[in-house]
């Protein structure tokens, strides 16, 4: 008699999730780029080539001096990480003013696979990546601009109607 730890797997027991290799010899790999839903003027994307400095720059410049209630990071892959500082460096350079709220997610990206044999049809291979979104809300206005006059105005309006 068998026992359940005697009985060997088979390949009808584990789904085929691996993809199929690709050799250079037969096909080219072309990376499409990610889809992206429509982008307001308060979306930065990050990417591993984009500049810290010059993307800090406006996200302070969208809160501070432009008084968006909010910011969004979006990242993907190796980018996450750079997300995650420049989101640091934000509440850094905001005295602690602000909130952070993450989300994960994991996105399907699509490549176009070009066989060398002009004779074969084109292919696409889907992929998964990781995808971070990181959505940054000022909690009170920064001291001396003019987002933190009509702050105070609003309160003082408040509390003369009492």
């Amino acid at each position: 008699m068998q026992t359940k730890h005697d009985l060997q797997p088979t390949s009808l027991d584990k789904p085929d999730t691996k993809r199929a290799r690709i050799s250079k010899e037969d096909a080219t790999l072309r990376k499409r780029a990610p889809l992206r839903p429509q982008t307001l003027p308060t979306d930065i994307y990050v990417t591993t080539s984009s500049s810290y400095k010059g993307q800090l720059a406006r996200a302070k410049k969208l809160l501070v001096e432009d008084g968006q209630p909010f910011i969004v990071l979006h990242a993907m892959g190796a980018a996450i990480e750079r997300a995650i500082g420049l989101a640091m460096g934000i509440n850094t350079a905001c005295s602690g003013q602000v909130r952070c709220h993450t989300e994960t997610a994991t996105v399907d990206l699509v490549d176009d696979i070009i066989p060398v044999d002009t004779e074969k049809d084109f292919d696409t291979n889907t992929r998964q990546n990781s995808a971070v979104h990181i959505r940054i809300e000022m909690l009170q206005p920064m001291p001396g601009t003019q987002r933190e006059q009509d702050y105070l105005a609003t309160l003082q309006g408040s509390r003369k109607r009492r």
